[in-house]
């Protein structure tokens, strides 16, 4: 998942959020899944099989600056209760890639 900052979605007329890059091992969507909140980041990552749930979230964002209150604090509100969903979860700032994921 790519982290689209509301700001930078505005400019593309595009909606923001957790912006899903589809592959094949993932079940498959109508259209191009964008999570804007906790519980529709849930409903996803239960939908998914168990090798995928196996594997983890893996969310990359760009500089903090980018991200308003709201957004900053739904990144941090996965970060803190995606365990206690049995969902493990990575997350690196574009910059840091390839290199510099963090478990959570």
């Amino acid at each position: 998942m790519h982290m689209l900052p509301q700001r930078v979605a505005k400019i593309d007329g595009r909606p923001w959020g957790f912006w899903v890059t589809y592959k094949d091992y993932l079940q498959p969507e109508k259209g191009q899944p964008v999570l804007q909140s906790f519980d529709e980041f849930i409903s996803y990552v239960k939908k998914q099989t168990a090798e995928v749930k196996a594997n983890g979230v893996w969310i990359v964002t760009t500089h903090p600056d980018a991200y308003s209150k709201e957004e900053t604090d739904l990144l941090e509100s996965l970060k803190n209760k995606s365990k206690d969903h049995g969902i493990i979860l990575f997350v690196c700032r574009g910059s840091k890639l390839p290199g510099g994921w963090e478990r959570f």
